[in-house]
């Protein structure tokens, strides 16, 4: 069987060797009509690909779903997104190949590295295949696919995006299939160390369905606690109190937040043992929140965006950058590990209910309660609530205690645009 290259392509023997140990190996439409092969390369990574069909017999039993990132690391978990077998679209999918359709621009990439007995790892497509599957060989149609090859790392990751920016995939899964490409299992073992992800565990494909914390909230909750660090230096002890705060929230997507990036190309987190004690002591704030509101005995609605309130944006970028800030102040860093205090009025430590309901008086009437949004008004409001909850051994998050807080960030802010 002839091994052409297109026109515009690098040759690379490497690459047209490997070409040919798939053609080899795995049955092909061209093949059996014995029609030339042609490479390809793309025009922006220059990986190198070949356009084929392939039995739904052969995909059935050679298509890997579980595809690495990082091919060389046994600690790689599976990079594609899990599988949405109840979304209406794909129980179309699986209806439609049941009924013979005919599916196209599959994106895989063919290796032995791992998995010798899979070896089409599959980047874009998942869930066609699995309705492939799941139509069974009686329906043994040829389907098209884009075979890639002798793949680097950011190439792969590249395939990996690109191939999935057609379809709705999280940001969730952009940002962890990115974390890992750039910065390998840094960011996940220091979750694993701060008991932030259990051992062996990975970041969630969606963080909206999921209640674990997500590649973002990691990146914000390490960016906050260096930011309120370096601000710290720049104060004077008297003037801990006198100041609004901007905790940070890191951006998400295809490309690197650009303040995570410079912490982690200069800095070791995993052997950050002030961070990795706040991350700690974190979690057990998550935990105690958890707790408290899953528990029965306790008189509160048992919602998720009750259950994770650590994971709010805005508390958890609040929460993080006041750990940094107050490295340097041993007493009321200990005050702001602690637990906040409940009773029977109070079940959960962060009291979701009343922080949910919790307005200023200079709050428009549409504003949505304390801890509840991202945005910047908010972390600046949740970094003053826990700087406040330091200064004292053993404090409530009441509502009176709320509205202290909120009202001394108001008072600044006027302060600092001239009101009397």
């Amino acid at each position: 069987m002839e091994i052409i290259y297109e026109e515009k392509v690098t040759k690379n023997d490497n690459v047209k060797k490997l070409v040919k140990e798939f053609l080899d190996e795995i049955r092909t439409l061209e093949k059996k009509h014995e029609m030339p092969m042609v490479i390809f390369q793309d025009g922006v990574n220059g990986a190198f690909y070949i356009k084929c069909s392939i039995s739904a017999e052969i995909v059935t039993s050679l298509c890997d779903l579980n595809a690495k990132l990082d091919i060389k690391n046994p600690e790689s978990f599976r990079a594609n997104r899990e599988l949405l077998l109840k979304n209406r679209t794909y129980l179309k999918m699986e209806e439609d190949a049941a009924n013979g359709r005919e599916f196209n621009d599959i994106i895989v990439e063919y290796t032995k590295e791992y998995d010798e007995d899979m070896p089409l790892k599959v980047w874009g497509g998942q869930h066609r295949i699995n309705a492939i599957r799941q139509a069974g060989t009686d329906k043994n149609h040829y389907h098209g696919f884009r075979i890639y090859f002798n793949l680097s790392p950011k190439q792969r990751t590249e395939v990996a995006l690109v191939s999935n920016t057609n379809i709705n995939v999280s940001n969730d899964t952009f940002d962890r299939m990115v974390e890992e490409t750039t910065f390998g299992d840094r960011l996940r073992h220091w979750c694993q160390l701060a008991n932030l992800l259990n051992e062996k565990e990975d970041f969630p494909d969606v963080g909206t369905r999921s209640e674990k914390i997500t590649v973002k909230r990691a990146r914000s909750f390490i960016v906050n606690y260096n930011l309120g660090k370096e601000r710290v230096e720049e104060l004077k002890d008297n003037n801990l109190d006198q100041n609004v705060y901007e905790p940070y929230l890191s951006e998400t997507g295809v490309s690197v937040d650009p303040k995570y990036s410079e912490i982690m190309n200069k800095e070791n987190i995993l052997k950050d043992t002030g961070l990795i004690e706040a991350g700690k002591r974190f979690a057990a704030l998550h935990n105690a929140q958890y707790r408290a509101v899953v528990d029965p005995s306790n008189s509160i609605e048992n919602r998720k965006s009750f259950r994770t309130k650590a994971f709010i944006e805005s508390v958890l970028c609040g929460w993080s950058y006041v750990a940094g800030l107050l490295q340097s102040h041993p007493e009321r860093l200990a005050n702001h590990y602690r637990i906040p205090k409940t009773n029977n009025k109070i079940p959960d430590p962060l009291n979701a209910k009343e922080m949910s309901e919790f307005k200023h008086d200079s709050d428009k009437p549409t504003y949505r309660g304390l801890g509840t949004r991202s945005s910047s008004k908010d972390r600046q409001r949740i970094a003053q609530l826990f700087l406040a909850k330091s200064r004292e051994e053993n404090v409530y998050l009441d509502k009176n205690f709320m509205n202290k807080a909120v009202s001394q960030v108001m008072g600044i802010l006027y302060s600092s645009q001239g009101y009397a």
